[in-house]
Protein backbone atom coordinates (compact mmCIF):
# COMPACT_ATOMS: atom_id res chain seq x y z
CA UNK A 1 0.00 0.00 0.00
CA UNK A 2 1.05 3.69 -0.23
CA UNK A 3 1.49 5.93 2.69
CA UNK A 4 -1.86 7.97 0.81
CA UNK A 5 -3.64 4.46 0.77
CA UNK A 6 -2.88 4.09 4.71
CA UNK A 7 -4.16 7.01 5.75
CA UNK A 8 -8.17 6.94 7.70
CA UNK A 9 -10.33 9.10 5.86
CA UNK A 10 -11.01 11.17 8.38
CA UNK A 11 -6.95 12.34 7.91
CA UNK A 12 -7.02 12.10 4.39
CA UNK A 13 -10.11 14.76 5.02
CA UNK A 14 -7.91 16.90 6.73
CA UNK A 15 -5.19 16.68 4.30
CA UNK A 16 -7.52 18.32 1.95
CA UNK A 17 -8.56 20.93 4.33
CA UNK A 18 -4.62 21.78 5.39
CA UNK A 19 -4.42 23.86 2.29
CA UNK A 20 -7.52 25.81 2.89
CA UNK A 21 -6.51 26.91 6.51
CA UNK A 22 -2.97 27.36 6.35
CA UNK A 23 -4.09 30.80 7.84
CA UNK A 24 -2.67 32.74 5.17
CA UNK A 25 -4.89 33.30 1.65
CA UNK A 26 -7.57 35.60 1.04
CA UNK A 27 -9.54 35.42 -2.18
CA UNK A 28 -10.00 37.98 -4.70
CA UNK A 29 -13.87 39.31 -5.20
CA UNK A 30 -16.27 37.65 -1.73
CA UNK A 31 -18.51 34.83 -2.79
CA UNK A 32 -21.73 33.62 -1.65
CA UNK A 33 -23.76 30.57 -1.40
CA UNK A 34 -25.86 29.48 -4.25
CA UNK A 35 -29.23 27.32 -4.36
CA UNK A 36 -26.75 24.64 -4.81
CA UNK A 37 -24.35 25.48 -2.28
CA UNK A 38 -21.85 26.15 -5.05
CA UNK A 39 -19.53 29.37 -4.68
CA UNK A 40 -21.39 32.12 -6.97
CA UNK A 41 -19.56 35.85 -7.74
CA UNK A 42 -21.33 38.88 -5.68
CA UNK A 43 -20.16 42.01 -6.05
CA UNK A 44 -17.00 43.35 -3.65
CA UNK A 45 -18.10 46.15 -1.20
CA UNK A 46 -15.29 48.30 -1.85
CA UNK A 47 -12.32 48.13 -4.72
CA UNK A 48 -9.17 50.09 -4.20
CA UNK A 49 -9.47 51.35 -7.77
CA UNK A 50 -12.16 53.14 -9.44
CA UNK A 51 -14.35 52.03 -12.41
CA UNK A 52 -13.17 54.11 -14.48
CA UNK A 53 -13.19 53.00 -18.35
CA UNK A 54 -10.01 52.34 -20.37
CA UNK A 55 -9.24 54.44 -23.61
CA UNK A 56 -8.81 51.92 -25.58
CA UNK A 57 -10.83 49.09 -23.98
CA UNK A 58 -7.85 47.33 -22.11
CA UNK A 59 -6.76 47.84 -18.78
CA UNK A 60 -3.68 50.46 -18.65
CA UNK A 61 -2.57 49.25 -15.19
CA UNK A 62 -2.29 46.08 -13.58
CA UNK A 63 -1.76 45.81 -9.78
CA UNK A 64 -0.78 41.70 -9.38
CA UNK A 65 -1.18 40.94 -5.48
CA UNK A 66 1.53 38.28 -4.91
CA UNK A 67 0.48 36.04 -1.68
CA UNK A 68 3.27 35.84 0.34
CA UNK A 69 6.23 36.05 -2.17
CA UNK A 70 9.39 37.30 0.48
CA UNK A 71 11.89 40.15 -0.30
CA UNK A 72 14.95 38.26 -0.10
CA UNK A 73 13.99 35.76 -3.05
CA UNK A 74 12.60 38.58 -5.36
CA UNK A 75 15.62 40.80 -4.91
CA UNK A 76 18.49 38.16 -5.42
CA UNK A 77 16.47 37.08 -8.73
CA UNK A 78 16.54 40.45 -10.37
CA UNK A 79 20.50 40.78 -9.14
CA UNK A 80 20.70 37.59 -11.41
CA UNK A 81 19.02 39.21 -14.26
CA UNK A 82 15.10 38.91 -13.87
CA UNK A 83 12.35 40.97 -13.81
CA UNK A 84 14.27 43.25 -15.70
CA UNK A 85 11.51 45.77 -16.43
CA UNK A 86 10.41 46.33 -13.53
CA UNK A 87 12.49 48.94 -11.24
CA UNK A 88 14.59 47.91 -8.18
CA UNK A 89 12.12 45.73 -5.98
CA UNK A 90 11.74 47.97 -2.54
CA UNK A 91 10.60 46.00 0.79
CA UNK A 92 6.64 45.76 1.74
CA UNK A 93 6.77 45.65 5.48
CA UNK A 94 3.80 43.34 6.80
CA UNK A 95 1.47 43.69 9.68
CA UNK A 96 2.27 41.68 13.21
CA UNK A 97 1.47 38.91 12.92
CA UNK A 98 2.51 38.81 9.61
CA UNK A 99 -0.60 37.09 8.18
CA UNK A 100 -2.70 37.65 5.30
CA UNK A 101 -5.62 38.69 6.70
CA UNK A 102 -4.34 41.59 8.69
CA UNK A 103 -1.84 42.79 6.14
CA UNK A 104 -3.91 42.73 2.92
CA UNK A 105 -6.41 44.28 5.02
CA UNK A 106 -4.57 47.24 5.16
CA UNK A 107 -3.10 47.12 1.81
CA UNK A 108 -6.51 47.47 0.50
CA UNK A 109 -7.70 49.57 2.56
CA UNK A 110 -11.29 47.77 3.12
CA UNK A 111 -12.64 47.16 6.92
CA UNK A 112 -10.45 46.06 8.85
CA UNK A 113 -10.86 42.02 9.93
CA UNK A 114 -12.73 41.33 13.13
CA UNK A 115 -9.03 39.34 14.44
CA UNK A 116 -5.53 38.31 12.98
CA UNK A 117 -7.00 34.61 11.27
CA UNK A 118 -10.57 33.74 10.67
CA UNK A 119 -10.39 31.16 12.72
CA UNK A 120 -10.10 32.64 16.27
CA UNK A 121 -11.20 33.22 20.13
CA UNK A 122 -13.94 35.37 20.31
CA UNK A 123 -13.89 37.08 23.85
CA UNK A 124 -18.07 37.72 22.69
CA UNK A 125 -19.41 34.32 22.61
CA UNK A 126 -16.37 32.97 24.77
CA UNK A 127 -15.32 30.26 22.33
CA UNK A 128 -13.28 29.48 19.64
CA UNK A 129 -15.16 30.07 16.13
CA UNK A 130 -14.05 29.97 12.58
CA UNK A 131 -13.70 26.15 12.17
CA UNK A 132 -16.56 26.28 9.95
CA UNK A 133 -16.87 25.65 6.04
CA UNK A 134 -18.36 29.06 5.94
CA UNK A 135 -14.39 29.87 6.53
CA UNK A 136 -13.16 28.72 3.51
CA UNK A 137 -15.69 30.25 1.43
CA UNK A 138 -15.02 33.47 -0.93
CA UNK A 139 -17.16 35.14 1.48
CA UNK A 140 -14.96 35.05 4.58
CA UNK A 141 -11.62 36.94 2.86
CA UNK A 142 -12.37 40.05 2.18
CA UNK A 143 -9.55 42.25 2.71
CA UNK A 144 -8.65 42.24 -0.51
CA UNK A 145 -11.17 42.53 -3.13
CA UNK A 146 -9.78 41.96 -6.49
CA UNK A 147 -11.24 42.27 -10.19
CA UNK A 148 -10.33 38.40 -10.93
CA UNK A 149 -12.86 36.00 -10.25
CA UNK A 150 -13.26 34.63 -6.57
CA UNK A 151 -11.23 31.49 -5.30
CA UNK A 152 -14.24 28.67 -4.71
CA UNK A 153 -14.00 26.40 -2.03
CA UNK A 154 -12.37 23.64 -4.06
CA UNK A 155 -10.05 25.83 -5.37
CA UNK A 156 -8.72 25.61 -2.13
CA UNK A 157 -8.62 22.30 -1.73
CA UNK A 158 -7.26 21.32 -5.53
CA UNK A 159 -4.69 24.59 -4.37
CA UNK A 160 -2.97 22.69 -1.60
CA UNK A 161 -2.56 19.19 -3.45
CA UNK A 162 -1.40 20.32 -6.67
CA UNK A 163 -0.16 24.25 -5.96
CA UNK A 164 2.09 24.46 -8.78
CA UNK A 165 -0.72 23.52 -11.56
CA UNK A 166 -3.48 25.75 -9.77
CA UNK A 167 -0.96 28.59 -10.20
CA UNK A 168 -0.39 28.30 -13.76
CA UNK A 169 -4.36 27.90 -14.01
CA UNK A 170 -5.16 30.81 -12.22
CA UNK A 171 -2.33 32.70 -13.97
CA UNK A 172 -3.83 31.85 -17.63
CA UNK A 173 -7.57 32.81 -16.32
CA UNK A 174 -6.07 36.29 -14.88
CA UNK A 175 -4.85 36.97 -18.53
CA UNK A 176 -8.18 36.14 -19.97
CA UNK A 177 -10.19 38.00 -18.03
CA UNK A 178 -8.31 41.10 -17.52
CA UNK A 179 -7.74 41.27 -21.54
CA UNK A 180 -11.96 41.25 -21.24
CA UNK A 181 -11.88 43.76 -19.10
CA UNK A 182 -12.57 47.39 -20.04
CA UNK A 183 -11.21 48.61 -16.59
CA UNK A 184 -8.75 51.47 -16.73
CA UNK A 185 -7.00 49.96 -13.52
CA UNK A 186 -7.01 46.11 -12.39
CA UNK A 187 -6.50 44.27 -9.76
CA UNK A 188 -5.87 40.48 -9.55
CA UNK A 189 -4.77 38.32 -6.72
CA UNK A 190 -2.61 34.95 -7.00
CA UNK A 191 -3.11 33.01 -3.57
CA UNK A 192 -1.14 30.35 -5.07
CA UNK A 193 2.70 31.83 -4.80
CA UNK A 194 2.24 31.34 -0.44
CA UNK A 195 1.09 27.77 -1.16
CA UNK A 196 3.98 26.83 -3.11
CA UNK A 197 6.03 28.11 -0.61
CA UNK A 198 4.37 26.51 2.30
CA UNK A 199 4.51 23.24 0.63
CA UNK A 200 7.34 22.71 -2.10
CA UNK A 201 9.59 25.72 -1.22
CA UNK A 202 12.34 27.98 -1.72
CA UNK A 203 13.63 26.39 -5.04
CA UNK A 204 9.62 25.58 -6.80
CA UNK A 205 8.91 29.30 -5.78
CA UNK A 206 12.04 30.57 -7.44
CA UNK A 207 10.91 28.42 -10.72
CA UNK A 208 7.39 29.55 -10.54
CA UNK A 209 8.29 33.31 -10.19
CA UNK A 210 10.45 32.59 -13.42
CA UNK A 211 6.85 31.21 -15.13
CA UNK A 212 5.42 34.72 -13.81
CA UNK A 213 8.13 36.38 -15.19
CA UNK A 214 7.38 35.42 -18.61
CA UNK A 215 3.60 35.17 -18.22
CA UNK A 216 4.34 39.15 -18.03
CA UNK A 217 6.61 39.28 -21.07
CA UNK A 218 3.67 37.57 -22.65
CA UNK A 219 1.03 40.02 -21.37
CA UNK A 220 2.50 42.70 -22.65
CA UNK A 221 2.78 41.41 -25.83
CA UNK A 222 -0.65 40.85 -26.23
CA UNK A 223 -1.70 44.42 -24.89
CA UNK A 224 0.98 45.94 -27.16
CA UNK A 225 -0.51 43.87 -30.12
CA UNK A 226 -3.89 45.42 -29.51
CA UNK A 227 -3.05 48.70 -28.67
CA UNK A 228 0.00 49.71 -29.44
CA UNK A 229 1.22 50.34 -25.93
CA UNK A 230 2.40 48.73 -22.70
CA UNK A 231 0.79 48.07 -19.30
CA UNK A 232 1.96 49.38 -16.30
CA UNK A 233 2.32 46.49 -13.84
CA UNK A 234 2.94 46.93 -10.15
CA UNK A 235 3.64 43.93 -7.81
CA UNK A 236 3.05 43.60 -4.07
CA UNK A 237 2.95 40.80 -1.66
CA UNK A 238 1.69 40.50 2.27
CA UNK A 239 4.47 39.22 4.00
CA UNK A 240 7.41 36.83 3.35
CA UNK A 241 8.43 33.36 4.24
CA UNK A 242 10.80 31.77 6.88
CA UNK A 243 11.77 29.36 3.90
CA UNK A 244 12.38 26.61 6.20
CA UNK A 245 10.86 23.49 7.16
CA UNK A 246 9.87 24.02 11.15
CA UNK A 247 10.07 22.09 14.58
CA UNK A 248 6.89 22.44 16.61
CA UNK A 249 6.73 24.44 19.33
CA UNK A 250 4.83 22.59 22.07
CA UNK A 251 2.57 25.12 23.96
CA UNK A 252 0.33 22.47 25.58
CA UNK A 253 3.23 21.31 27.24
CA UNK A 254 4.33 24.08 28.18
CA UNK A 255 1.00 25.40 29.47
CA UNK A 256 0.26 21.86 31.56
CA UNK A 257 3.49 22.41 33.34
CA UNK A 258 2.83 26.03 34.72
CA UNK A 259 -0.81 24.27 35.66
CA UNK A 260 -2.76 25.50 33.02
CA UNK A 261 -4.73 24.03 30.02
CA UNK A 262 -5.74 24.73 26.68
CA UNK A 263 -9.55 24.83 25.82
CA UNK A 264 -11.55 26.17 23.23
CA UNK A 265 -13.32 28.07 26.13
CA UNK A 266 -12.66 30.12 29.28
CA UNK A 267 -14.63 28.58 31.78
CA UNK A 268 -12.30 28.95 34.07
CA UNK A 269 -8.96 30.36 35.55
CA UNK A 270 -6.96 27.50 34.42
CA UNK A 271 -8.08 27.56 30.71
CA UNK A 272 -6.09 29.24 27.95
CA UNK A 273 -7.86 29.15 24.31
CA UNK A 274 -5.79 29.99 21.08
CA UNK A 275 -6.69 28.77 17.65
CA UNK A 276 -4.23 27.00 15.35
CA UNK A 277 -5.65 27.70 11.83
CA UNK A 278 -2.62 25.69 9.96
CA UNK A 279 0.96 25.54 10.31
CA UNK A 280 2.18 29.28 10.97
CA UNK A 281 4.97 31.20 13.30
CA UNK A 282 2.67 33.28 15.40
CA UNK A 283 0.01 32.66 17.87
CA UNK A 284 -2.59 34.89 19.66
CA UNK A 285 -3.57 33.55 23.00
CA UNK A 286 -6.33 35.04 25.13
CA UNK A 287 -6.98 34.18 29.38
CA UNK A 288 -9.35 35.07 31.86
CA UNK A 289 -8.02 39.14 33.01
CA UNK A 290 -6.06 37.78 35.81
CA UNK A 291 -4.50 35.41 33.86
CA UNK A 292 -3.01 37.20 31.11
CA UNK A 293 0.41 38.07 32.87
CA UNK A 294 1.30 34.62 34.03
CA UNK A 295 0.09 33.17 31.07
CA UNK A 296 2.79 35.15 29.37
CA UNK A 297 4.94 34.86 31.29
CA UNK A 298 4.96 30.90 31.13
CA UNK A 299 4.76 30.74 27.31
CA UNK A 300 7.73 33.07 26.90
CA UNK A 301 9.51 30.25 28.39
CA UNK A 302 8.07 27.75 25.72
CA UNK A 303 11.19 26.35 23.41
CA UNK A 304 11.02 27.91 20.10
CA UNK A 305 8.82 31.15 21.25
CA UNK A 306 11.04 34.26 20.83
CA UNK A 307 9.17 37.09 21.79
CA UNK A 308 5.77 37.46 23.98
CA UNK A 309 4.09 40.48 23.13
CA UNK A 310 1.12 41.69 25.72
CA UNK A 311 -1.41 44.21 26.04
CA UNK A 312 -1.24 45.86 28.81
CA UNK A 313 -4.20 49.09 28.11
CA UNK A 314 -2.35 52.00 26.63
CA UNK A 315 0.98 50.50 26.63
CA UNK A 316 2.18 47.04 24.59
CA UNK A 317 4.37 44.49 26.98
CA UNK A 318 7.11 42.55 25.28
CA UNK A 319 8.63 39.55 26.72
CA UNK A 320 12.08 38.36 25.40
CA UNK A 321 12.95 34.51 25.34
CA UNK A 322 15.98 35.58 27.52
CA UNK A 323 14.39 37.09 30.38
CA UNK A 324 14.29 40.16 29.41
CA UNK A 325 10.91 42.81 29.21
CA UNK A 326 10.11 45.77 28.16
CA UNK A 327 6.80 47.79 27.59
CA UNK A 328 6.26 50.62 24.57
CA UNK A 329 3.68 53.03 24.19
CA UNK A 330 2.53 55.49 21.56
CA UNK A 331 3.57 59.13 22.76
CA UNK A 332 1.22 61.91 22.50
CA UNK A 333 1.11 65.12 20.40
CA UNK A 334 1.98 65.53 16.66
CA UNK A 335 2.93 62.87 14.72
CA UNK A 336 3.91 59.40 15.07
CA UNK A 337 6.04 58.79 18.51
CA UNK A 338 6.98 55.65 20.20
CA UNK A 339 8.15 55.46 23.49
CA UNK A 340 10.06 52.45 24.79
CA UNK A 341 11.18 51.36 28.04
CA UNK A 342 13.37 48.69 29.54
CA UNK A 343 11.69 46.73 32.68
CA UNK A 344 14.90 44.28 32.60
CA UNK A 345 16.71 43.99 29.43
CA UNK A 346 16.23 44.76 25.57
CA UNK A 347 14.24 42.20 24.09
CA UNK A 348 13.89 43.92 21.05
CA UNK A 349 17.52 45.58 20.72
CA UNK A 350 16.43 49.10 20.69
CA UNK A 351 18.51 50.40 23.42
CA UNK A 352 22.24 49.50 24.03
CA UNK A 353 24.93 50.42 21.86
CA UNK A 354 26.76 48.65 19.05
CA UNK A 355 27.77 44.59 20.89
CA UNK A 356 25.82 45.57 23.47
CA UNK A 357 23.39 42.54 25.07
CA UNK A 358 19.87 42.49 26.45
CA UNK A 359 21.95 41.68 29.76
CA UNK A 360 23.85 45.18 29.59
CA UNK A 361 20.92 47.77 29.49
CA UNK A 362 19.99 49.01 32.64
CA UNK A 363 17.24 48.37 34.13
CA UNK A 364 14.74 52.04 33.00
CA UNK A 365 16.64 52.65 30.28
CA UNK A 366 14.27 55.01 28.15
CA UNK A 367 14.66 56.38 24.40
CA UNK A 368 11.81 58.06 22.00
CA UNK A 369 11.49 57.62 18.62
CA UNK A 370 10.10 58.84 15.44
CA UNK A 371 7.95 56.58 13.87
CA UNK A 372 8.78 56.86 10.44
CA UNK A 373 12.67 56.79 11.11
CA UNK A 374 12.50 53.71 12.96
CA UNK A 375 11.12 52.31 9.88
CA UNK A 376 13.77 53.31 7.99
CA UNK A 377 16.49 52.11 10.58
CA UNK A 378 14.79 49.05 11.51
CA UNK A 379 14.59 47.35 7.63
CA UNK A 380 16.77 44.99 8.31
CA UNK A 381 17.31 44.78 11.31
CA UNK A 382 15.53 41.34 13.25
CA UNK A 383 12.58 43.04 13.99
CA UNK A 384 11.46 45.41 11.15
CA UNK A 385 9.58 48.24 12.48
CA UNK A 386 8.83 46.40 15.29
CA UNK A 387 7.43 49.38 17.67
CA UNK A 388 4.83 50.44 15.06
CA UNK A 389 3.52 47.04 14.31
CA UNK A 390 3.28 45.96 18.12
CA UNK A 391 1.45 48.43 18.42
CA UNK A 392 -0.88 48.23 16.39
CA UNK A 393 -1.00 44.95 16.39
CA UNK A 394 -3.11 45.77 19.78
CA UNK A 395 -4.74 49.08 18.47
CA UNK A 396 -6.39 49.22 15.19
CA UNK A 397 -4.80 46.14 13.02
CA UNK A 398 -8.06 44.33 13.77
CA UNK A 399 -11.06 44.83 15.45
CA UNK A 400 -11.18 41.92 18.31
CA UNK A 401 -7.41 41.97 19.08
CA UNK A 402 -6.22 38.84 21.71
CA UNK A 403 -3.78 39.87 24.92
CA UNK A 404 -1.21 37.62 23.61
CA UNK A 405 0.76 37.50 20.67
CA UNK A 406 3.45 35.35 20.58
CA UNK A 407 6.19 35.55 18.07
CA UNK A 408 8.36 32.40 16.86
CA UNK A 409 12.06 32.12 16.13
CA UNK A 410 12.39 31.16 12.22
CA UNK A 411 12.51 27.33 11.39
CA UNK A 412 9.78 27.02 14.61
CA UNK A 413 6.14 26.47 14.06
CA UNK A 414 2.19 25.78 16.07
CA UNK A 415 -0.07 24.03 14.09
CA UNK A 416 -2.56 21.52 14.68
CA UNK A 417 -0.39 17.47 15.41
CA UNK A 418 -2.97 15.86 13.03
CA UNK A 419 -1.95 19.20 10.12
CA UNK A 420 1.51 18.69 10.57
CA UNK A 421 1.78 15.30 10.33
CA UNK A 422 -0.06 15.47 6.99
CA UNK A 423 1.53 18.29 6.36
CA UNK A 424 4.78 15.82 5.83
CA UNK A 425 3.44 13.15 3.36
CA UNK A 426 2.43 16.46 0.95
CA UNK A 427 5.33 18.43 2.09
CA UNK A 428 6.51 21.76 3.80
CA UNK A 429 8.90 24.54 3.37
CA UNK A 430 8.41 27.53 5.39
CA UNK A 431 6.15 29.68 7.51
CA UNK A 432 5.46 33.23 8.50
CA UNK A 433 3.65 35.22 10.84
CA UNK A 434 6.22 35.99 13.16
CA UNK A 435 7.78 39.63 13.60
CA UNK A 436 11.13 38.40 12.26
CA UNK A 437 12.24 40.02 9.14
CA UNK A 438 12.02 36.66 6.76
CA UNK A 439 8.64 36.19 7.89
CA UNK A 440 7.58 40.08 7.73
CA UNK A 441 9.13 41.26 4.37
CA UNK A 442 7.33 41.48 1.06
CA UNK A 443 7.58 42.75 -1.96
CA UNK A 444 6.72 46.24 -3.89
CA UNK A 445 7.48 46.74 -7.42
CA UNK A 446 6.85 48.11 -10.45
CA UNK A 447 7.66 48.62 -14.46
CA UNK A 448 6.44 52.26 -14.48
CA UNK A 449 7.64 54.21 -11.68
CA UNK A 450 10.19 54.02 -8.95
CA UNK A 451 9.25 53.06 -5.33
CA UNK A 452 10.23 53.27 -1.88
CA UNK A 453 10.26 50.76 1.23
CA UNK A 454 6.61 50.48 2.62
CA UNK A 455 4.56 48.81 5.26
CA UNK A 456 0.95 47.31 4.77
CA UNK A 457 -0.52 50.71 5.74
CA UNK A 458 1.66 52.76 3.64
CA UNK A 459 1.31 50.04 1.06
CA UNK A 460 -2.35 51.38 0.51
CA UNK A 461 -1.31 54.92 -0.72
CA UNK A 462 1.74 53.83 -2.57
CA UNK A 463 -0.93 51.49 -5.04
CA UNK A 464 -4.20 52.95 -4.66
CA UNK A 465 -3.97 56.94 -3.73
CA UNK A 466 -5.45 59.87 -5.54
CA UNK A 467 -1.90 61.00 -6.28
CA UNK A 468 -0.67 57.60 -7.34
CA UNK A 469 -3.54 57.38 -9.71
CA UNK A 470 -3.11 60.25 -11.02
CA UNK A 471 0.22 59.72 -12.08
CA UNK A 472 -0.68 56.73 -13.48
CA UNK A 473 -2.73 58.15 -15.80
CA UNK A 474 -0.46 61.12 -16.52
CA UNK A 475 1.55 58.03 -17.50
CA UNK A 476 -1.18 56.82 -19.70
CA UNK A 477 -1.41 60.01 -21.72
CA UNK A 478 2.15 60.05 -22.85
CA UNK A 479 2.12 56.04 -23.68
CA UNK A 480 -0.86 56.85 -25.95
CA UNK A 481 1.03 60.22 -26.90
CA UNK A 482 4.08 58.50 -27.81
CA UNK A 483 2.76 55.83 -29.56
CA UNK A 484 0.74 58.37 -32.05
CA UNK A 485 3.85 59.61 -32.84
CA UNK A 486 3.23 62.73 -30.34
CA UNK A 487 5.92 64.25 -28.10
CA UNK A 488 5.85 62.71 -24.86
CA UNK A 489 4.39 64.30 -21.88
CA UNK A 490 7.10 64.03 -19.37
CA UNK A 491 8.18 60.59 -17.71
CA UNK A 492 5.43 60.24 -14.24
CA UNK A 493 6.78 58.55 -11.75
CA UNK A 494 5.27 58.51 -8.40
CA UNK A 495 7.46 58.10 -4.94
CA UNK A 496 5.76 55.14 -2.92
CA UNK A 497 5.85 56.75 0.70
Amino acid sequence: MTQFQTLPFRAFACLLLLGAVAGCATTGRPTAAGATGIDVAIAPPYTPLPDDPSPDGVPQRLVLALDGVPYRMFVRMQAEGHFKDFRPVARMVSSFPSLSGVSFGAIGGGEIPEGYQEMRYDAQTNQVVGNTLYTLSGRAHQNLPADNAPHTLTHRLVGYMAPYTMAQRDLDRIRGELLASHKSGYVAYLAQTDVILHVDGEATGVRFLGDLERWLADLQKEVRARTGRGLMVDLVSDHGSTLVQGREVDLPGRLRACGFRRNDTLADSRDVAYSLAGIIGSVAVSAQAPQVEPVARCLVGADGVELVAVLRGPRVGVLGANGSEAELWLLDGPGERYAYRSLHGDPLGLLGAAGATAATVPAGSQREFDGEAQFRASLDAQYPDALRRLWRAFHGSVKDPSPILLSLADGREAGYRTVRSLAWVRGRGGTHGSLTGNASLGILASNWRDVGDVDCWSAHDALFSTATIAAAHRHAEAARAETAGAVPAGDATSAAR
